[in-house]
């Protein structure tokens, strides 16, 4: 028994042991939910499942009430604190709640899950079905513990890369990013991470140039505004793309040299490689210039030839 608990011992080593979950639920106390009371001015805040159906309901008095029993409720987690206080309630015990016209939801873990119209908090309550739909809620209140240790294990997961990572929904909209990634754009802005600037630079085109990855055959990219090296990946789930993970390079593993902003030149030859950069340089002065006698006296040719190449490589007005 004891050479197998040097063994476990010896395969830990170097592994950090966390004894709390940092992502959210246990740092949330009983008390917390007392304020959301009297945040929204409500006398009933229901609990829903991960499905967004209703497990139960709180009401102010037993919380409070609950809350007077110290030694019981420190022995409690938030979540076996809400459950064992959502209560359900018939069509005629509500009814007398009715002048309220929404009502702040919770998920078992505190969290706000937005608002219910007092009607649709009614039809929940009168469509309460019986034991099969008790099975259901039990087995979804379980899932929900699961993910909820799921996305904590992703988290640490995650923040431990010794890599920027920063994601985003399909949408664009920041849904995570890790402490590396932070200390990146603050140290390269000078300024705090504000996502919505974070997110409009990923998005901007003409600020995201194509160049070559750190194993020659692949594509990566160069953020000008955030002055920073990415690759772009796909989040897949159930065989559809949710989002993007974005995955910092260090500017040693781009091949200097090779880059072509907005092309991918792998594959191409030579000439196809001097055609699209003769191109992306022509867009790029034609953005940034007043008009093309400026660009034509930029590049040293007459005005005459760069009209020629601007048709040759199809470049409209305005292009990025």
């Amino acid at each position: 028994m004891t050479e197998e608990k040097d063994r476990s011992a010896d395969s830990r080593e170097g592994l950090q042991e966390v004894s709390e979950n940092p992502y959210d639920p246990e740092k949330r106390k009983p008390e917390d939910i007392v304020r959301l009371f009297y945040i929204h001015n409500n006398p009933l805040i229901p609990v829903v499942s991960r499905r967004n159906v209703l497990i139960g309901i709180l009401k102010k008095d037993d919380v409070i009430a609950e809350l007077s029993d110290i030694e019981r409720v420190d022995k409690l987690s938030i979540d076996g604190f809400i459950t064992s206080l959502a209560k359900k309630m018939t069509f005629e015990e509500l009814l007398p709640y009715g002048e309220n016209r929404e009502f702040a939801v919770i998920n078992i873990f505190g969290e706000l899950q937005g608002s219910w119209p007092r009607l649709r908090l009614f039809s929940a309550v009168e469509n309460q079905g019986g034991k099969e739909d008790v099975k259901d809620l039990d087995q979804d209140v379980a899932e929900q513990k699961d993910q909820q240790i799921l996305e904590w294990i992703i988290y640490l997961v995650l923040e431990h890369i010794p890599r920027g990572l920063y994601a985003v929904n399909k949408k664009g909209k920041t849904i995570f990013f890790n402490s590396h990634f932070e200390e990146m754009i603050e140290t390269a802005l000078q300024k705090p991470l504000e996502p919505e600037f974070i997110e409009s630079a990923f998005k901007d085109a003409g600020k995201n140039e194509m160049v070559t990855g750190p194993r020659g055959d692949e594509i990566c990219f160069y953020n000008r505004e955030l002055g920073l090296y990415y690759e772009k990946i796909p989040m897949i789930n159930k065989k559809k793309t949710v989002g993007y993970l974005v995955f910092t390079l260090r500017e040693s593993e781009v091949k200097p040299g090779l880059k072509i902003p907005g092309v991918d030149i792998r594959g191409m030859a030579l000439s196809e490689m001097l055609e699209a950069f003769e191109r992306s340089v022509i867009v790029e002065l034609l953005n940034d210039m007043a008009d093309q006698k400026m660009v034509a006296d930029a590049l040293k040719v007459s005005r005459k030839a760069l009209q020629g190449k601007i048709a040759k490589h199809g470049i409209h007005a305005g292009e990025e």
